[in-house]
């Protein structure tokens, strides 16, 4: 879905579990996003939260990452740690704002979400 209706973004994608993109809107606006995958966990759009506007109250099961809890606690070795997915660090719209993870259940679901950024 996501593959035919964005480009991939120039980080490109991670073989095993993350695939980037932007999508454009027929207004022109460019929004990133990644689409995380794995066996081990289940589907998650990353979006700013400043695109998410209605899709907070989809019922879609989502979670808040603010760029306040970023870098808050210490990793192993003491140093301060991300906090996310690290394939978002560097993507520089979403890498250090305000973020909703969403987690669709179905592809009716996903399909809503890219409707609706579709309209931002």
């Amino acid at each position: 879905m996501l593959d035919v209706l964005a480009i991939e973004h120039p980080l490109g994608h991670q073989e095993a579990y993350v695939r980037r993109y932007i999508l454009t809107t027929p207004s022109g606006k460019r929004v990133e996003l990644m689409f995380e995958q794995s066996a081990k966990t289940p589907a998650n759009i990353w979006l700013e939260a400043s695109v998410a506007g209605s899709l907070l109250r989809s019922g879609t099961k989502h979670r808040l990452s603010p760029a306040s809890q970023l870098y808050a606690k210490p990793g192993k070795n003491g140093d301060p740690q991300y906090g996310r997915h690290s394939a978002l660090e560097t993507m520089p719209a979403l890498g250090t704002a305000d973020l909703i993870c969403m987690r669709p259940k179905t592809l009716a679901e996903a399909g809503a979400i890219l409707d609706h950024l579709l309209g931002a």
